[in-house]
């Protein structure tokens, strides 16, 4: 049987002035010297001796485990998966997806290295792998495969097809409705190139690089380090005893103030990802992008900025594990603080979040709270009728 970087070879892209031309070579390969595909996470001795010195959040947690527990709920602690092992994997046994707006046909197999897809009459129908699976399945599961392009700019395909939990159903990526075929590897999926690919696994890793094919000293998912950087120098301090200042050591990324909002922002979109234009009211893509809708708001500007995520949000947990009631005691610490303070005339004390943060879908079986704190009117995107949040 041919391994994944053999058959990742035959729909490899070569780079040319303006367009991506597929390789119609095969390239033979070496099977021993293959390293893992994709590789897993490096053994935490060795990270410690590495010179990014990055020890991993089970490292963390051995002092912080309430902070490590609770993180180990939140969709953070799982956002890349290998093919070998994601959730739904089994889903996809034998699977066939049909497009019908390309009028083509994706055939699955799960193969022990990962899953592979055919599309008949394209390559000979010669399968072609898929490598990462992106996101924690709360929301969706989509396929991205590193596919190098003859250059130094790292290249990849975000599959055509990903897995919706919500409707126990795959169908097509969000943002690939409609996108025409230039080129025959596009009906796996949509060419990735440059900065926007190493964006993806930088907002779904801790650690790591592309390198042709692979990742480099990857630690998957979003761990305590992606906020809290200088943390191997802070845990050599306090196993030397030097625990006068209990941040010793951290080089902790701005986190006071208007700053801890762009380390959301960082991927869960700021304003400077969205054109002015789009800022709007009725736009859907804004309740996706949590941070600009909040900055939009009143109780942010008239807060003098201080409305933060980790306002309401504790950053290690998931968002579920508080209930609405609990949020909605945040919104009266302000809107009941004093006789002056501005109350709500249709509900002072109740119903902040379903009249003023309600959950809209952005696509079927997706749906976020909408950040953009106000009086909703007509020109709101609707709001999701009948959803009820967990623990109420």
């Amino acid at each position: 049987m041919e391994t994944p970087k053999s058959l990742k070879a035959r729909f490899s892209l070569l780079g040319t002035a303006g367009a991506l031309l597929i390789v119609g070579i095969w390239w033979f390969v070496d099977t021993s010297e293959l390293p893992p595909d994709p590789p897993d996470a490096p053994d935490p001795a060795a990270l410690i001796a590495s010179e990014t010195r990055i020890l991993g959040s089970a490292k963390c947690g051995e002092c912080h485990d309430k902070q490590y527990n609770d993180y180990l709920t939140s969709g953070h602690s799982k956002t890349l998966w290998s093919t070998r092992d994601f959730p739904f994997r089994d889903r996809f046994e034998g699977m066939k997806f049909s497009d019908v707006e390309r009028q083509q046909t994706f055939h699955y197999f799960l193969e022990e290295h990962g899953m592979e897809v055919v599309v008949p009459g394209k390559f000979g129908g010669d399968r072609f792998p898929l490598q990462f699976a992106f996101g924690s399945g709360e929301h969706a599961i989509t396929f991205v495969t590193l596919t190098p392009d003859g250059t130094e700019v790292p290249a990849g395909i975000e599959h055509r097809v990903s897995w919706f939990p919500g409707q126990d159903q795959a169908d097509l990526t969000p943002g690939q409705l409609g996108r025409p075929v230039h080129q025959d590897i596009e009906y796996f999926g949509r060419v990735i190139r440059g900065t926007i690919l190493e964006r993806c696994f930088e907002c779904h890793t801790t650690s790591g690089r592309i390198e042709g094919d692979q990742l480099i000293d990857l630690i998957p998912n979003v761990g305590c380090e992606s906020c809290h950087t200088g943390s191997a120098r802070h845990a050599d301090m306090m196993q030397d005893g030097n625990s006068a200042d209990l941040n010793a050591g951290f080089e902790q990324r701005p986190g006071l103030a208007t700053d801890q909002l762009q380390i959301c922002a960082r991927c869960h979109r700021g304003e400077d990802s969205v054109k002015k234009s789009e800022i709007t009211r009725e736009n859907r893509k804004i309740v996706r992008y949590q941070p600009v809708g909040l900055v939009q708001s009143k109780c942010f500007v008239q807060s003098r900025q201080q409305l933060l995520c980790s306002t309401c949000h504790n950053p290690h947990q998931h968002a579920s594990m508080q209930t609405t009631v609990q949020y909605e005691k945040k919104c009266l610490q302000c809107h009941s603080a004093s006789p002056d303070s501005v109350r709500c005339s249709v509900s002072p004390d109740s119903d902040c979040v379903s009249c003023h943060m309600p959950r809209v879908e952005i696509h079927p079986s997706i749906s976020f709270h909408d950040h953009w704190i106000r009086i909703r009117n007509d020109a709101d995107p609707p709001a999701v009728q009948g959803v009820t949040d967990v623990k109420e």
